[in-house]
């Protein structure tokens, strides 16, 4: 950032990093593009591997930043501090290059628990675009599509469910406060409408299709399998309705409704970002500090006559 920016005072430090994530992703766009070009030997005839290389090199960065401002713009971040962020990075400079960027850790915060909270963040953000991407694609008649592999959409749930537990059990297990809980998961029907808006109503049918397939990735639930034992906590019992997050069912039904009443208009308003990004593919689906889906949440099928019928 090259100047001081009021409007980032007092964010939450993991909203912070999201900025962070778009300035250093596009500086190391900036870097390969301008130093990463590969110098051509004789033995290299006419072969383009090394000329191709580079360039799928500069698409995964830009198609990274691409879905970080997706999640950046959809938990309410500005188009100005977005914007801000990304052409700091152009230009080549990094996060904490200028004495304007502001710390991403607050003096008073521990750096586990900070991590944790930004798992979080990212887990939560990881459910509600998936229940966005799975009504959006039942509602233009996608699921036809893979009929053929049933095992897909079941492990798609799976997914969800698997996420939401490490979310859960992590926020327990770190205390999160009602003011922490509020700026994680408490999104508000003008916040679904932005969310639906920047992602889902942007996609065009082939970039909702692949991002619908790599939620259904079973290595997700693999992951998160995997790494619980660095967790270090036994399953959650009983959590009280008004500390836990939102369950994918109730995810589910908000992007039902947002869906249902997003207007064309509103999309052209919100999606500056989201249509700029199509055929972005998020590729930070890994984590590293999960819990085993023990205790999924009720992820059965809504009651006769919801717009979801029997898939869920």
């Amino acid at each position: 950032m090259s100047q001081p920016s009021p409007e980032l005072e007092g964010l939450p430090s993991w909203k912070l990093r999201l900025l962070e994530r778009i300035q250093n992703t596009a500086a190391d766009h900036t870097r390969v593009l301008r130093q990463g070009y590969p110098i051509y030997q004789p033995h290299y005839g006419t072969g383009e591997i090394p000329i191709q290389t580079w360039r799928t090199h500069l698409r995964a960065l830009d198609a990274d930043r691409s879905e970080i401002e997706l999640h950046a713009a959809a938990v309410g971040l500005s188009d100005s501090a977005i914007t801000a962020a990304r052409a700091a990075g152009q230009r080549g400079q990094r996060w904490g290059d200028s004495v304007h960027s502001p710390p991403t850790m607050r003096r008073s915060e521990d750096p586990v628990r900070a991590h944790m909270v930004e798992g979080i963040a990212a887990d939560i953000w990881q459910l509600e675009h998936m229940a966005a991407i799975s009504v959006e694609h039942r509602l233009r008649g996608l699921d036809d599509t893979v009929t053929d592999d049933p095992a897909a959409r079941e492990q798609f749930d799976r997914n969800m469910a698997a996420l939401w537990t490490r979310a859960n059990e992590t926020a327990h297990a770190i205390e999160l406060s009602a003011e922490e809980r509020a700026q994680l998961w408490d999104r508000d029907d003008a916040g679904w409408l932005k969310l639906v808006s920047v992602t889902v109503r942007g996609y065009d049918d082939t970039a909702l299709l692949e991002r619908w397939r790599t939620y259904a990735w079973r290595g997700i639930e693999h992951d998160v399998r995997r790494a619980r034992a660095t967790l270090a906590v036994s399953q959650v019992a009983d959590p009280e309705p008004d500390t836990a997050p939102p369950a994918p069912q109730l995810l589910i039904e908000r992007a039902t409704e947002a869906l249902s009443t997003t207007t064309p208009s509103e999309v052209a308003t919100e999606a500056g970002i989201g249509a700029a990004v199509d055929a972005a593919l998020s590729r930070d689906l890994t984590v590293g500090w999960a819990s085993e889906p023990a205790g999924e949440p009720d992820i059965r099928p809504p009651e006769t006559g919801s717009a979801l019928g029997a898939d869920w």
